[in-house]
């Protein structure tokens, strides 16, 4: 069979002269073509850029946002105390109230670069558990749990005065003011694993418990500056054992067992959120955290 054309990643050709930039093409067979001083007629090949289909069982998953939804919508972290101590916080309710309920209003302490309109709304948080690093006890991020949702109404001396629009549960005196999420969300996630060497562990359970199935979230101590972004696809271990060798008489650190997969869906700088897609065991606080093999991008899958 013979080619009026040709092409490769490299270029296009037509008998022998190459003729321009393309990328790797497919060849349909077509029309007949009569060479010149020959009565021949000779097949053409028509060429034309197809993309590659990958098997299903190939394919890495796409996961829902909807999966992660309540959470992200419930959730926030911030990295350092003196961010947290810079953000607005609740004085009082009316008349000095220390329990505040849907339609109240209540006091606020707020620096000068709040927005002060009736089209201000903010969302109620309330700090929890602070993550530590388990090796050098750096502080890694200060945990949030919206309890409620209010808007402006007006200034009073000092103060601000906000009335709740929602309320999850009861807004008490210290719990936090911050604007709603501005950054564009994706509306799916695409598994992928790190390109380097991953080391770290859970952290803990924005829950509360400290044993995690399937279809749980989980804290880790790994961010951006590990390289870890949306996405990412870990394996979980269990924490290394100790056990004293019978005759040398020292504490020697034993492997833990392969535990579960989990992806990340949110990222900060130094702790990462990760919903645990895949658990043969139960996991706890202080589990491992590393680098997966890349066959369990197609054994992931969203019950």
């Amino acid at each position: 069979m013979w080619a009026g054309y040709g092409g490769s990643a490299a270029g296009w050709w037509r008998v022998g002269t190459r003729v321009g930039l393309g990328l790797a093409l497919v060849a349909i067979v077509g029309a007949a073509y009569a060479d010149e001083g020959s009565n021949e007629p000779r097949e053409v090949v028509h060429l034309s850029p197809r993309v590659r289909e990958v098997p299903p069982s190939e394919a890495a998953p796409v996961i829902e946002r909807q999966t992660v939804a309540p959470f992200l919508n419930e959730y926030r972290l911030i990295d350092s105390q003196a961010k947290l101590d810079d953000t607005p916080y609740v004085v009082a309710g009316e008349e000095g109230h220390q329990l505040i309920g849907s339609g109240d209003r209540f006091y606020v302490r707020a620096g000068q670069e709040i927005e002060r309109s009736r089209n201000a709304r903010r969302v109620i948080y309330r700090p929890g558990t602070t993550y530590h690093d388990p090796e050098s006890d750096a502080l890694l991020g200060i945990e949030l749990r919206a309890v409620g949702e209010a808007r402006w109404v007006q200034r009073e001396g000092g103060l601000d005065v906000f009335e709740v629009r929602k309320a999850r549960q009861e807004i008490r005196p210290g719990d936090r003011l911050l604007p709603y999420r501005q950054e564009r969300l994706s509306l799916t996630f695409s598994p992928h694993l790190p390109d380097h060497i991953v080391d770290g562990q859970i952290l803990g359970v924005p829950e509360g418990v400290n044993y995690v199935g399937r279809h749980s979230i989980v804290a880790l101590d790994l961010g951006h500056k590990n390289g870890i972004m949306p996405g990412a696809v870990l394996a979980l271990d269990a924490a290394p054992a100790q056990v004293s060798d019978p005759i040398e008489g020292d504490i020697v650190h034993v492997a833990g067992d392969p535990g579960g997969v989990a992806m990340v869906f949110e990222s900060f700088e130094r702790v990462s959120y990760a919903l645990v897609m895949e658990a043969s065991r139960p996991l706890e606080v202080g589990d491992g955290v590393s680098t997966p093999e890349r066959s369990v991008l197609t054994s992931l899958e969203v019950r």
